[in-house]
Formats: C-alpha cells, structure tokens, sequence
C-alpha cells in the first residue's frame, strides 16, 4: 500500500519564481501534496531554518495574494495546502471571507495554521477545511474533538519545540494511539529528515511530512540546481513504497 508524502516548501524563498519552479519539478513523484508556506515576521513554531526563509519571503515583498497568484498558474498532480500562521489570514486585506473564496478558486485543499488551538476554531470562524494538530501531550477530549471535525488529515508534531532535523523518532507508542483513535489520516512531521525515519512513521501512520530539510537544501543550492537538487532529495526519501 502506497503511503503519503507531504513537503513542506516556503513560498518566496529565495524568491517566487525559484518555488514555482520547486513546485513543478515535484509533479510525477507520486507525492500526497506539498504545503506552500506563507512568510510571517514570529514564526513560532519554526525553527532557524525555516525562520530564515520567512525573512527572506518577507523583504522580497512576498504576501497571501502573491502566492495565491503563483498558485492559480500551477498546475500540478498532488493536493496543495497552505500553511499560515492566523496573523495574515485574519488581517487579509480584502476580508477574510474573500480570502477563503480565493483559496477556494485556486483549488488549496486545506489551511495549516500552527498558533491557532483546535479549541479556538470557532472563535475565528475560517470556513474552509483546517487540519488539526496532535502532539504527545494532547488531551484525550481533544482527540474526541478532532473525531468529530473534517479535515483532510490530522498533522502528528513528532516532537517538542520548534521544528528542525533530528536523528531519532519518539513517541512511537502514542502515535499509534492516536492512530487507533482518529478517522482521519495521520501524517507526522517535525524532525523528519532521513529515510529511516520515513520508514518508520509509515509502519504506524498514513504519511510523514518534511519540511526543514528541504528548506535547508533550498538556502544552500543555487537557484538554477535547487528546483533539480529538491526532486532528487524527495525521491529519496519516498523510495519505491508502492
């Protein structure tokens, strides 16, 4: 049974052209979809990697219309997903309801918004699909909220702290749990940055994300080999896992 792959790819880093061209070349691998980050000045979540990335997103004048623009011309195989911390979805300028019909329009498949708690989700009202969180210290009545929701998967946050590459894979046991628990498909993410480790979270979940990795792949090539060099690291990583 094929297992799911989503990468994780800042927009506007080093500059848009550079992620479309990243976008493209990730056609025919066979992946699940790939989550076009959105630049903010405190990505909390992240770590310096990827932090850096935002910055340099940020002075190139990179916002929400510029990439749902890049993203209406885009004509790839696999699901995308942005992944946004609330700050630019709620202060969009032409209001939040016009910004879910764009998504809508540009064919996104789901929001991933890391500073906003499942319990919150009412409060700020987005009528568009959200993909929950889980992470090892969440709540049994927050897995019971998350049965209930739709969404196009639940992301598993591997570890604690910010996202980064790491060498092991914690909390195997719990993923499994939560596994059992949830209709919905569970990818893990944070920290993934090796085969091994890929392997690993498919013997207990649906799919794992990457994301720091690729974003480190991406500052240290050139912008003529990067869009090659991430194909070749994601081809990696998945194998043949038919």
């Amino acid at each position: 049974m094929r297992k799911g792959f989503i990468a994780y790819i800042p927009a506007g880093f080093p500059d848009l052209e550079t992620t479309e061209k990243i976008l493209l070349s990730l056609n025919g691998l066979g992946i699940t979809g790939v989550e076009i980050g959105v630049p903010f000045s405190d990505p909390v979540a992240d770590g310096p990697v990827i932090q850096i990335a935002h910055k340099v997103a940020l002075e190139n004048g990179v916002n929400l219309d510029k990439i749902l623009e890049m993203v209406s011309n885009l004509k790839v195989d696999y699901d995308l997903y942005l992944m946004s911390y609330l700050n630019p979805i709620l202060n969009y300028p032409a209001g939040k309801e016009i910004l879910i019909r764009r998504l809508r329009e540009v064919g996104i498949k789901g929001l991933i918004v890391p500073d906003l708690p499942l319990r919150e989700v009412e409060n700020v009202e987005i009528d568009f699909p959200l993909v929950p969180f889980v992470a090892p210290n969440t709540r049994e009545s927050d897995l019971e909220r998350i049965r209930r929701v739709s969404a196009p998967f639940v992301y598993y946050i591997s570890r604690y702290g910010v996202t980064g590459e790491k060498e092991d894979l914690p909390f195997v046991d719990h993923m499994k749990m939560v596994k059992e628990k949830l209709r919905l498909p569970l990818f893990v993410g944070f920290g993934i940055s090796k085969r091994e480790q890929v392997e690993k979270v498919w013997e207990v979940a649906d799919g794992v994300i990457v994301g720091s990795l690729l974003v480190r792949i991406i500052s240290e090539t050139s912008r003529k080999e990067v869009a090659a060099k991430v194909k070749e690291k994601v081809k990696e990583l998945i194998g043949d896992h038919s």
